[in-house]
């Protein structure tokens, strides 16, 4: 059924495909503003790569079920932005309470809330985004979609950076906890700008279904091709831990980078300001806490740039062929971290930056192409549950898979831990390959 929003030409992008990515925008804004600074909060209150693989962990898998849940009552319940709508409403409300924590165990509930949030509207977005395209374009509105968000991503560490630089030059603050938590406070403003997006510009949009089928949630709706690609996913999600581990690994290599101290000083206006924060060791801190949103951003910066294209460039080639080249990726950046303290202090900095390029260029090539892939293979009346049932996949092994890299990395140090990564990665790439069936999306009419 043909509606205003399903424009004629086959490659524009809909008005609420572009409401939604202004909604992720603002979301991600507000996000990256914390994210990339949690690594350094939980060494400040006492912790290591242990808790924080516990926290990152806890907080996807919580999310993984709810997925699923919401997945499915989306499409029993015929309504996805209502779910929407709750979902982005409650990482709104809890997500700047991160800041008011004294512990780091306590992290895990604030991260634990928000990504119950991020487990209620996941699915059901992800399906009103196929439910408000055509489908011969629906690689590229999900890399549209995936470059909005990435776009908050890059925004938010600059306002972290600009919170910081006010912090400490206007309000004379030199505390470093007392710097970072308010910095969090304030990342409601862009998370109360993406919920009022939602409430006033996504409109509902559902695929219809014949009135005389009742829909029940089961397995046996999905073929074995769809479930196999599942445990493929989930299989290569062992090895993908948590984003905010490569964070720490950047503190870890580069906190005595000698090369990185000379160039801050010698920075107008920033390098004054670092001089007048308390002694060397907390200079040095104060550094590590401004280099990772900058390292962040741009790392986004290159997926807002790529993420549209190589999704669009699996609707000509292939979802397997995109995706296969996004995993190849993956595997070569994880072992290249793993030797980046081997190098000279100058090249550990250039080395950073390249590595986070290329790395962004794994979730270019792989994300869109995902989750087209989930949306050619499924019946449109049972999206919510099969993206539901994708992401409770990746969730599922997001907690082991960021405990154990945690442990590995303790123990035995970053060298096995991404090579261990990047391992499982190459594992997964093979079984893709071999034993999952690629289906070209259904045309219209």
């Amino acid at each position: 059924m043909d509606t205003p929003d399903r424009i004629s030409p086959k490659t524009k992008i809909t008005r609420n495909v572009i409401a939604l990515g202004v909604v992720s925008l603002f979301t991600d804004a507000a996000t990256e503003m914390i994210y990339p600074l949690v690594p350094i909060f939980v060494s400040l209150l006492g912790s290591t790569a242990v808790i924080l693989g516990v926290i990152e962990g806890v907080a996807e898998t919580t999310a993984s079920m709810l997925k699923l849940a919401s997945g499915i009552l989306s499409d029993k319940i015929g309504k996805r932005k209502l779910l929407v709508v709750i979902g982005y409403g409650t990482s709104t409300l809890i997500r700047p309470f991160t800041g008011a924590v004294s512990a780091a165990w306590q992290i895990v509930i604030v991260r634990m809330i928000d990504r119950i949030g991020k487990g209620i509207r996941t699915a059901p977005r992800d399906a009103l985004i196929a439910s408000s395209i055509d489908d011969r374009i629906r690689g590229k509105a999900y890399g549209f979609h995936r470059a909005m968000d990435h776009a908050g991503a890059v925004i938010g560490p600059f306002l972290a950076l600009s919170a910081l630089i006010i912090l400490v030059l206007v309000f004379n603050m030199h505390e470093t906890l007392s710097i970072l938590r308010w910095t969090f406070f304030l990342a409601i403003v862009p998370g109360l700008c993406a919920f009022f997006a939602l409430i006033f510009f996504v409109q509902e949009k559902v695929d219809p279904v014949a009135p005389t089928k009742k829909y029940r949630f089961s397995l046996k709706g999905f073929d074995n091709n769809f479930i196999i690609y599942l445990g493929v996913v989930l299989l290569f999600t062992l090895g993908n831990s948590s984003d905010a581990f490569l964070l720490f690994r950047i503190q870890d290599a580069l906190h005595n980078n000698e090369s990185l101290y000379s160039i801050v000083y010698a920075t107008p206006i920033i390098g004054d300001m670092v001089r007048r924060f308390g002694d060397l060791h907390a200079q040095k801190k104060l550094i590590d806490i401004m280099l990772l949103p900058l390292v962040w951003a741009f790392f986004h910066i290159i997926k807002v740039i790529f993420s549209t294209h190589l999704g669009a460039l699996s609707d000509k080639i292939g979802r397997k062929i995109v995706i296969n080249i996004g995993w190849g990726i993956y595997a070569v950046v994880y072992l290249a971290f793993a030797f980046l303290d081997k190098l000279p202090d100058v090249f550990q900095l250039i080395g950073t930056f390249v590595l986070f390029a290329i790395y962004a260029l794994y979730y270019a090539f792989s994300e869109g192409a995902e989750k087209a892939f989930v949306a050619d293979v499924v019946k449109p009346e049972m999206r919510g549950s099969a993206f539901g049932l994708f992401n409770f996949a990746i969730g599922l092994a997001a907690l082991p898979a960021s405990i154990v890299f945690g442990l590995l990395y303790k123990v035995y140090g970053a060298m096995v831990a991404f090579g261990t990564g990047a391992a499982i990665a190459c594992i997964s790439m093979l079984l893709f390959i071999i034993f999952v069936k690629e289906q070209s999306p259904k045309l219209d009419g």
